[in-house]
């Protein structure tokens, strides 16, 4: 079992569609944001077993290296979803919005 979160600072579109867009790899409605990377960055630093569930990808940042300053998606096991409260409180401070899959609405 797992919860899906997603991440950004500006986007077009309803944070519901941004985040289904995203489940699918399309990242034309976000904007680049040094705020996102400031994010994924401190994720990575408290928690360095996220790098598995963290979207995009080392792979996928090969290809679209924009993609690190628009979002962040997280794949969050029962066990990780204790970091959830800090994460929430570290996208705040960094001015990001997004959307909980699981809870079907916007962060």
């Amino acid at each position: 079992m797992s919860s899906d979160f997603g991440f950004w600072k500006r986007g077009v579109g309803e944070p519901e569609e941004i985040f289904d867009n995203l489940a699918e790899g399309d990242t034309s409605d976000l904007v680049v944001s040094p705020d996102v990377l400031r994010f994924r960055e401190e994720l990575l630093t408290r928690w360095p077993d996220v790098d598995d569930v963290l979207e995009p990808s080392r792979f996928d940042l090969e290809e679209e290296p924009d993609d690190a300053g628009k979002y962040v998606l997280l794949t969050l096991s029962v066990r990780q979803l204790d970091y959830l409260p800090e994460i929430l409180d570290m996208a705040k401070r960094n001015g990001l919005v997004g959307f909980s899959g699981v809870a079907g609405e916007p962060i």
